[in-house]
């Protein structure tokens, strides 16, 4: 039995065209040996229209971005002084025609945006998954993994516990939890051995050395055979679609490439923007620690501070010092770690 992630099943919103019919072929064509715990559907559904709405949203937010790239580059021509063999008007041209070219591609490729046909692979998702989705958990029994959850997170027990600090109105902490009991009570109820298919790479699932993916938790795997009395494994999805492929004189090999490079491609993009978004968070910190050690020193030099943040707190130097040692080494730590962050990159 095979049981693929909300991840796997949004790859068949998030691709291009050729992609996308071909794992929606592929689905159809296992349909017998799938399976999906209500949560995964709901997650499913809840995000499904983010992936919609931001492929959507990416024809005007692309040329938005362009328009702001290139008027730096125009700002930077019109403040070049006399140069020998530059001509700032031929290439102020070459940067409207350009800009011109783009919008135009954008609009055009806006107009042809595959509503209906998202529409229909939505369609044909729901009808390989008929019949074969899990019951919707109780609040009774929502109410008891939630609270078992908290104790299993705070003891870094798989899986789930990477999850604990989500937040927001449709951030189900628990959600990891909740399959994995429904993933265990269907390997029971059926009496088979249970594939799990997942795009998610965080370690309360993976046992990883030295950034590579060995397997599942051996916790994952202990607890599953002691409570299902079934084996467990995890595929990603390439490492699935190769086994298939395999077996399946329908799959193709080239077809299987193709999706497993789409979704690298969309996986490489996908760590480019969390990178991105954490150096921008590390840059803030250390700006508002330096600008919180120059108050202090500032204090400490006898010039009085006018600080909103810091009415009615007056420190003594002895305080004011200490937390200036403490700031140091905030920064510090954040310089190591936005430098790590891009040697990662």
């Amino acid at each position: 039995m095979f049981v693929p992630d909300a991840n796997i099943l949004l790859h068949c919103l998030r691709h291009s065209s050729e992609i996308r019919e071909e794992l929606l072929r592929i689905l159809e064509l296992l349909k017998d040996s799938l399976w999906i715990p209500y949560q995964v559907g709901l997650e499913f559904h809840r995000h499904r229209l983010e992936v919609e709405g931001s492929a959507a949203d990416a024809y005007n937010r692309l040329i938005k971005d362009y328009e702001a790239i290139l008027g730096q580059a125009r700002e930077k021509l019109r403040q070049l002084r006399a140069h020998p063999s530059i001509s700032v008007e031929r290439e102020l041209s070459a940067l409207d025609m350009f800009l011109g070219d783009f919008r135009g591609r954008m609009e055009l490729a806006k107009a042809q945006h595959p509503v209906a046909a998202l529409a229909q692979a939505l369609i044909r998702i729901t009808a390989i998954f008929e019949g074969r989705v899990g019951a919707k958990p109780s609040p009774e029994k929502l109410a008891a993994i939630r609270k078992e959850g908290e104790d299993r997170y705070s003891k870094n027990i798989p899986p789930g516990y990477k999850d604990a600090q989500k937040d927001g109105p449709n951030a189900e902490k628990f959600g990891d939890l909740i399959i994995w009991k429904d993933l265990i009570e269907k390997a029971k109820s059926d009496g088979r051995p249970l594939v799990f298919i997942t795009d998610d790479a965080k370690e309360d699932w993976w046992q990883i050395h030295r950034g590579h993916k060995l397997g599942p938790r051996p916790e994952l795997l202990e607890e599953f055979r002691s409570f299902a009395g079934q084996d467990f494994h995890i595929y990603e999805l390439g490492q699935f679609l190769h086994i298939a492929a395999e077996r399946h004189k329908d799959i193709a090999k080239e077809s299987v490439e193709q999706i497993e490079k789409s979704v690298l491609e969309d996986e490489q993009a996908r760590r480019r923007t969390e990178v991105m978004q954490g150096e921008s968070v590390l840059r803030s910190r250390i700006l508002l620690l330096e600008n919180e050690r120059d108050n202090i020193i500032t204090r400490l030099a006898g010039v009085p501070i006018v600080d909103p943040a810091r009415q009615g707190v007056d420190l003594d130097k002895e305080s004011l010092r200490a937390r200036l040692a403490e700031i140091d080494r905030e920064i510090t730590t954040a310089q190591s770690s936005l430098e790590e962050t891009k040697r990662t990159d």
